[in-house]
């Protein structure tokens, strides 16, 4: 049988439609090569966290470092502070996670499962040496685990002694305490108390709950590790704070009780009632002498009160203390054990948080402390910045299984004591005892 000589109009189009394809997969397959060579990202990277977009946003549109590329780009989402927990597991849950997330300094435990560590291949790139060497110790006592490098930060934030210059003058006060002894010699000259014995002027806020003090908790586990406290069990497995069987005496139990004095009427040091109100606000109109917040509190401050004369101090610590300990509270940015592009989202964490550049740029639109040593040593000079900054070399964490089920806890201890439902001794043990059985 003879094969016709020449193709139908049918026949042409199908050898033509054949040729389209194989030329553009040819075309792909090249411009693939190409991108490879030129080490070019392909990912997409999604960030989620509670940082407003603008510092995000500003950074990435900075970005040129690993993971960069014209085929890259990085989405940034703020997620409501309040529902960041369940969002950002529900969604991990259901295989539509980010790449990238941000994990609170206290939270490994709770995170660790579902966190991809730094890959061994990026070891040549960044390590547990190079850790140390760019950031604060606190930092590897926080995100490593087992040898394995779970977060990096862009701030490293701590609690410090925000002062009312006015206020302090007023009373006479010529040098600010730098340790709890002279702290407490001075909360009579910054109190007011009227006739009929209210207070009127508190001279700190310290001894509420988080009704008044939001970081109530942090500032008693402050106290309890500046104590020596021992905060877990040896094995890990429990906390330890309270001591064994409700024994009075034990460091924890003092560092209690000594918060709590501030806020019993019939203590010489009595300065503060929840019914002051929040501690900022009251801080901001002038009513109360000195809070103990982080730098994170700063912004609103001024915003309430653009006018008011406050300066920053370090945050006081024991008499006779051989090295000062201060309370860190910071985020990390982590990695989604189950996103796809798990190599780049470690390439772009470790160049975005180890260039001072981008860090500076973070710290300029949220307003707070730098997390590396060589930005630390820079900000040593500036009037504010220079307390966190410095204190970030002494922070200090414990390992927590659960620091909102840790917290709630110990805030209902210290609303046990205030409303007279329980010894500070027995609300304590019963916190330990909460939180262990949780």
């Amino acid at each position: 049988m003879q094969l016709p000589t020449t193709l139908t109009r049918r026949q042409a189009m199908i050898v033509l439609a054949a040729a389209v394809i194989v030329i553009g997969g040819l075309l792909l397959f090249v411009l693939n090569m190409r991108s490879n060579k030129a080490g070019v990202a392909t990912a997409n990277l999604t960030i989620w966290g509670t940082d407003s977009p603008q510092a995000f946003n500003d950074m990435i549109a900075k970005y040129t470092g690993p993971g960069s590329g014209t085929q890259t780009t990085i989405r940034y989402t703020q997620i409501t502070a309040s529902n960041y927990r369940s969002q950002v597991l529900a969604a991990i849950a259901a295989g539509t996670g980010p790449d990238i997330f941000e994990i609170g300094n206290r939270d490994l435990p709770q995170w660790k499962s579902v966190l991809a560590p730094l890959p061994a291949t990026l070891a040549g790139t960044f390590n547990l040496t190079t850790l140390g060497q760019d950031f604060p110790d606190v930092v590897g006592k926080d995100f490593v685990s087992g040898g394995n490098v779970y977060a990096l930060p862009l701030s490293v934030d701590t609690l410090a002694m925000i002062y009312n210059k006015d206020l302090v003058n007023t009373a006479g006060i010529a040098t600010l305490p730098t340790t709890w002894t002279q702290f407490d010699a001075d909360v009579p000259l910054l109190r007011k108390v009227n006739a009929s014995g209210q207070l009127t002027q508190a001279a700190a806020a310290l001894g509420g709950s988080e009704a008044s003090i939001p970081d109530a908790p942090d500032i008693v586990f402050l106290l309890m590790l500046q104590n020596g406290t021992q905060m877990i069990s040896a094995d890990g497995s429990s906390v330890a704070f309270a001591g064994t069987g409700g024994s009075s005496g034990s460091a924890g139990q003092n560092a209690f009780d000594y918060y709590l004095q501030f806020a019993n009427a019939a203590s010489p040091y009595y300065t503060w009632s929840d019914s002051f109100g929040n501690a900022e606000d009251s801080f901001a109109q002038g009513k109360t002498a000195i809070i103990f917040d982080y730098a994170s509190a700063l912004a609103a401050i001024k915003a309430k009160a653009p006018f008011l004369n406050y300066g920053v101090a370090p945050m006081p610590q024991p008499a006779n203390a051989s090295a000062a300990v201060n309370y860190a509270d910071y985020n990390g940015l982590a990695v989604n054990r189950n996103s796809p592009n798990a190599l780049a989202a470690w390439s772009f964490i470790i160049g975005l948080t180890t260039n001072p550049a981008y860090e500076s740029i973070y710290t300029q639109d949220t307003g707070l402390p730098p997390a590396l040593r060589t930005s630390i040593a820079a900000d040593q000079t500036d009037p504010v910045m220079s307390v966190f900054a410095s204190q970030a070399l002494t922070a200090t964490s414990w390992p927590e299984a659960n620091s909102g089920a840790i917290d709630a806890a110990l805030n209902t201890a210290i609303t046990d004591v205030l409303s007279g439902s329980a010894d500070p001794a027995t609300a304590l043990q019963e916190a330990q005892t909460t939180i262990n059985g949780s």
